[in-house]
């Protein structure tokens, strides 16, 4: 990103977000998976 002129941290953020999420979803939806199995 330095060759483009970019600051390296303000262009690997959306990178950064969408991993954050992606693992928050995961971990949401298998602790419910869990959850769920234990219910029914």
């Amino acid at each position: 990103m330095n060759k483009y002129g970019f600051d390296p941290a303000a262009a690997s953020d959306p990178l950064i977000t969408t991993v954050k999420d992606v693992t928050a979803l995961l971990i949401y939806f298998g602790l419910a998976a869990v959850l769920l199995a234990e219910l029914l």
